[in-house]
């Protein structure tokens, strides 16, 4: 008898990092069972500590176009997909997102001195901070 599995959470934000985690996860669940819950973050950009507004910019409609893609290829059934569009940093935002989760995963860029061997910062926090066991894919 297979576990079932609640509810796993997937940062999100476009990049071929956040994908390979989707598509991690994608695998887990189509074995184990439960619901995907994909999270991106959003923030207005600064200049000086200032938020700089762009004519026709909106970054949390960008967002929620990112997770609408990502669900795309989850090739899921709609019910077992959610999505989560925040603003805030993206590791507390996701921190935030896997309260009462069985998982979070999240791909990592891993730059640092040695680019590529080590942790990004969001994923490194999560590592830190998540109240759920966390899957990091490379």
């Amino acid at each position: 008898m297979t576990e079932k599995v609640e509810r796993i959470v997937v940062g999100v934000d476009g990049s071929e990092c956040s994908l390979a985690a989707l598509r991690w996860a994608k695998d887990f669940v189509a074995s184990r069972g439960g619901t995907v819950v994909l999270v991106t973050a959003w923030h207005w950009p600064l200049s000086y500590g200032t938020p700089i507004a762009y004519e026709g910019f909106d970054p949390e409609a960008d967002a929620g176009r990112v997770l609408d893609g990502a669900a795309r290829t989850l090739d899921l059934p709609d019910d077992l997909v959610e999505r989560v569009v925040a603003q805030g940093p993206p590791g507390c935002v996701l921190v935030d997102a896997a309260k009462g989760a069985a998982l979070l995963v999240v791909g990592t860029r891993g730059h640092g001195n040695l680019a590529g061997a080590l942790l990004g910062s969001t994923s490194n926090y999560c590592a830190h901070h998540a109240p759920c066991p966390v899957v990091i894919v490379r």
